[in-house]
């Protein structure tokens, strides 16, 4: 080593410190380096500084928004129910979330589902129903276009009557979740939980069908409680918490081949239903007219009274006849007024029975005021009656003839106007007549 440079070189203070540069100078000031920075440095600086400040706030906003993520909404026309680490927050009968905001943990901390509440409906329209063509099902306005062949097994629906006939038919199906976490635990997914439905209410209308007969199907007249009740049972021992809500026959036809025999025996049917109607009605305006509101009361005394003597018993006949006689006496059964025709007879009786009585009272006082004096001057009494007799025969309804003048033949003329009316009145009471014959015959049973 040269004897010129010292044995450290850290070392300063020797001789050579006039001669050469130190090794090491002293550390700068954060000062010095900034003065000692380029411009583009200096912005970059900057840039990285404010950039990790937006990061900061963003982070924090980010962690804010995770926090609140789990805030949400339950609508008018669902439930919602949370989880928590996979199980159900709340007791039994607190888990259910009705309408309303509420707040909830972050996923994967807590998870919320919510379930649509609202009735669902499903259309059963190919399990009971035929096929026209291959994938094509017969409607309402081709349904008698369908073929007349036997059925499909394999394509064609059709149900099985209690009374071994086949009949088609097409249902709708009303349904919504009765209890949420059941659904959820137990189906959790719609597509399923509609299959599920699906199956269960074929199964029961299949049940339901079974009993009843191929008629009171095509009429439909169904028992839908029977396959309601029986689809239910098998959702709830699955416990799925859905409600079948109501179940509607759409449409019911007979298989094709036979349908047009139905078609007639519907028909006719119907029409013994009207003439049956029909018949109630007449019915019921022929005893009105007979006898009023007392028409059914009245016609069950007489009824009793028929029975009574066709089975010989004469007491509970002459029990029935004296009811039927204070009756018509008092124009009154029970608490109901006999009216119509047969109070308009009674009442006419009764009149023409006051006057006759009235008449031969009349008579009997004439009588008995004439008889003194015709004991007294016979002559004369009969006189006076024989002129009160001719002018009684003469008045009223009395045809006069005409003679022609000076000859011994008589030509006898009738009077028209008289004749006129005399045939009219006849042909009045023949048909009060004729109507009187036809009530007598109604009330009889014809």
């Amino acid at each position: 080593m040269p004897e010129h440079l010292p044995s450290d070189p850290t070392d300063i203070t020797g001789p050579a410190s006039d001669q050469a540069e130190p090794a090491i100078k002293a550390t700068p000031s954060a000062a010095d380096l900034d003065d000692q920075l380029d411009p583009a440095q200096q912005s970059l600086a900057e840039a990285l500084r404010v950039s990790f400040g937006i990061l900061k706030v963003a982070m924090f906003g980010l962690l804010i928004a995770y926090l609140l993520s789990g805030t949400f909404s339950v609508g008018s026309n669902e439930v919602a129910v949370r989880l928590r680490f996979g199980d159900y927050v709340g007791g039994p009968g607190e888990r259910v979330l009705e309408r309303g905001t509420y707040l909830a943990a972050p996923f994967p901390i807590e998870q919320v589902i919510k379930v649509d509440t609202r009735p669902v409906t499903i259309d059963l329209d190919k399990a009971f129903w035929y096929e026209l063509q291959a994938g094509k099902y017969a409607t309402a306005d081709n349904l008698r276009a369908g073929r007349k062949g036997p059925l499909n097994p394999v394509r064609d629906g059709s149900l099985l009557t209690g009374d071994f006939n086949i009949a088609h038919a097409r249902w709708s199906l009303t349904y919504h979740v009765e209890d949420p976490v059941a659904y959820i635990t137990n189906i959790g997914n719609t597509d399923l939980g509609e299959e599920i439905v699906r199956c269960a209410i074929q199964q029961g209308i299949v049940q339901a069908i079974a009993q009843l007969a191929a008629e009171d199907l095509l009429k439909g007249v169904v028992n839908r409680e029977i396959a309601v009740g029986i689809a239910q049972r098998r959702l709830d021992d699955m416990q799925t918490g859905l409600t079948l809500d109501q179940l509607n026959l759409d449409q019911v036809t007979a298989p094709m081949s036979v349908v047009g025999s139905f078609d007639n025996v519907t028909t006719a049917e119907a029409d013994r239903s009207q003439r049956i109607v029909a018949a109630q009605q007449t019915r019921t305006r022929i005893l009105a007219e007979t006898a009023g509101e007392a028409a059914e009361a009245l016609l069950d005394l007489v009824t009793s009274y028929e029975q009574a003597a066709e089975a010989g018993t004469a007491s509970e006949a002459d029990a029935a006849a004296q009811a039927i006689d204070t009756a018509l006496a008092d124009l009154q059964v029970g608490n109901q007024r006999i009216g119509g025709e047969a109070a308009r007879i009674i009442n006419g009786a009764k009149t023409y029975r006051t006057q006759v009585v009235e008449r031969v009272r009349g008579e009997r006082e004439t009588f008995e005021r004439l008889l003194p004096q015709y004991r007294e001057n016979p002559r004369i009494i009969l006189s006076r009656l024989w002129e009160d007799a001719r002018e009684e025969i003469l008045t009223g309804d009395v045809e006069t003839f005409y003679t022609v003048p000076g000859k011994l033949q008589l030509q006898l003329n009738r009077d028209p106007e008289i004749q006129k009316l005399k045939q009219q009145e006849k042909i009045k009471q023949l048909k009060v007549e004729q109507r009187q014959k036809e009530r007598d015959r109604l009330l009889r049973g014809g």
